[in-house]
């Protein structure tokens, strides 16, 4: 290289003689401090451009080097550990003699209960039976063949075109409507967490490896890998089925509250559909009764037995109840977008007239509708069911708080020792160890304020039942009073005012037409009996809608007088 270098060099004074660079004659001056002064205003440019030169040589030589050195690593053998052909090769040339976990007969056990109950919810979801304990009865042939209709869309609506009655909606919101799909699909996903803590404890019994970091005290550390199995303990399998259970069973009372607030929200509205239906029949009967009395006001003013104001106001009367027909038409439009709402259908699509629906007599008392509402009121279920839930948690973290026995073996080469003066060969060493999990011992603080929490939570929800329990029994009585008083208006209507208002209004009508009353008289006669028949409807709708809210806050159908 230096060679290389010297022929560089000269190469480089040449070619600067060459671009024209004249070296100054020194020898001419006698001033030897004149001399070295122009010798280094000549010569150090030069000095620092080989010097640049030399560097860029000197950097590439050792590049090819390093090239050269890494083309020698990659083909080079390289000296392995012991340890590497003790175990990894070990391991390599016998793959299928690697340690196995036999299986706990015990825990296996628990496991197949385990999945047992996936398999069962999974079938009742699965089958066409609808789940137990629903707020309306669906095994009924009626709503039976109502379901299948649904399971054609186009004929389910042109079948809606027609006369529809209650059941039909009710079935065919059981099928269509999205929020009670939500709720279905939520116990599916729940069910998925049975193999989950199923498997998990298999995946805890498995060996894991770790590193472990050992000071031999003499010569640098080592560390070797480390294999370790834990033994969970299998009651806490079981816990953890009976908490995925009760998850299971609280997504399914979820699914009964939002099936029964279907039902108590279509029933509302086909209750409101069943009240315009018969108010507009009313309207209607009452405007052709009006526009006869109207030709007979015209005829006797031509006559000249009349007055002219007479007509005027029976043109006035019947304009009010051509108003009241179009009101109820455009009520008679939202109630038809509510129910097609509640059925995912379109909010535009016509429905027929609803088939009426008569009054019922309810057979309990108030003070049995109350311990029927505390029994069967879904939320109140639902709260039972989380507060033992949370019972379960709980002893599953007082069981989770005892360590799990754990079982670890480790491997331990203390090449170190090879290095000393003494030159001796030092044995491997295998060391097994059976040790307790202290991760989760007992005595952690963060376990006990755990279970001290959840214990607080729980008696709070309790107090939540008390709660629930105060407020239903005054939904109870607010929707028994508003029922009773319906009904007793129903009766009042039907029973001795309907009656009287119609001979009243037969009698003005002979009077009027004899003369011996003015039309006024009769207007009011007519009016009067129109305005009751229009309070019956109202009252037969609150009835069956009071009806309704009590049976919601009691959470079942309730038995009818027959």
């Amino acid at each position: 290289m230096i060679h290389r270098l010297n022929s560089f060099q000269f190469s480089v004074f040449s070619f600067q003689s060459q671009e024209g660079f004249v070296k100054p004659d020194i020898s001419l001056t006698n001033d030897r401090q004149l001399k070295e002064n122009l010798r280094e205003q000549i010569f150090v440019p030069t000095t620092i451009k080989i010097g640049l030169i030399i560097l860029t040589v000197l950097v590439g030589g050792c590049a090819s080097r390093r090239l050269e050195t890494y083309q020698e690593l990659r083909g080079a053998e390289i000296q392995r550990p012991v340890y590497y052909y003790t175990e990894v090769e070990k391991q390599r040339a016998n793959t299928e003699s690697e340690p196995t976990v036999e299986p706990d007969p015990f825990v296996s056990e628990i496991e197949a209960k385990v999945l047992k109950y996936q398999k069962q919810w999974q079938a009742q979801l699965e089958s066409e039976t609808p789940l137990p304990n629903l707020f309306y009865d669906l095994s009924t042939d009626t709503m039976k063949a109502h379901r299948h209709l649904a399971a054609s869309p186009e004929k389910a609506r042109e079948r809606l075109a027609e006369p529809i009655t209650l059941e039909l909606l009710v079935a065919l919101g059981y099928e269509w409507n999205p929020g009670l799909k939500s709720a279905h699909e939520k116990i599916r996903a729940i069910l998925a967490q049975y193999p989950q803590a199923a498997y998990l404890e298999n995946v805890l019994r498995q060996y894991n490896a770790f590193t472990k970091q050992l000071d031999t005290k003499v010569g640098p550390m080592r560390h070797k890998e480390m294999v370790a199995m834990e033994f969970p303990f299998p009651d806490t399998l079981a816990l953890k089925g009976q908490v995925i259970t009760e998850d299971v069973l609280i997504a399914e009372k979820e699914f009964e509250i939002a099936f029964r607030d279907l039902v108590t929200e279509i029933k509302l509205a086909y209750y409101d559909y069943l009240y315009v239906i018969a108010a507009t029949r009313i309207n209607k009967e009452n405007q052709k009764l009006l526009q006869q009395m109207i030709a007979i006001a015209q005829t006797k003013f031509r006559v000249g037995q009349g007055k002219y104001s007479n007509v005027i106001m029976a043109q006035v009367e019947l304009s009010k109840l051509a108003n009241a027909i179009i009101t109820l038409d455009q009520q008679r439009e939202t109630i038809m977008a509510r129910i097609n709402t509640l059925l995912n259908s379109s909010a535009d699509l016509r429905l027929g007239d609803p088939v009426p629906v008569e009054a019922d007599g309810v057979t309990p008392a108030l003070a049995e509708l109350y311990e029927l509402a505390t029994e069967n009121r879904q939320e109140i279920q639902k709260q039972k069911l989380a507060i033992s839930k949370m019972a379960l948690v709980v002893e599953m973290a007082k069981q989770m708080a005892y360590p799990d026995p754990t079982l670890g073996a480790s491997y331990f080469e203390n090449r170190s020792m090879a290095n000393l003066k003494h030159k001796q060969d030092m044995p491997m060493t295998f060391m097994t160890q059976r040790a307790l999990n202290h991760t989760n011992a007992a005595w952690f603080g963060q376990r006990n304020a755990y279970i001290y929490e959840m214990d607080v939570k729980i008696e709070a929800m309790a107090h939540k039942i008390e709660e629930l329990e105060s407020n239903l029994r005054f939904v109870v009585k607010k929707h028994h009073f508003g029922m009773e008083t319906a009904n007793r208006s129903i009766r009042l209507y039907r029973q001795t005012l309907l009656p009287q208002a119609q001979q009243a209004l037969d009698a003005a009508n002979t009077a009027y037409q004899a003369a011996q009353i003015d039309f006024l008289s009769f207007l009011d006669a007519q009016r009067t009996l129109l305005n009751f028949r229009i309070e019956e409807q109202r009252a037969l709708r609150d009835y069956h809608q009071h009806l309704t809210q009590l049976e919601q806050a009691v959470g079942m159908i309730l038995p009818k007088n027959k």
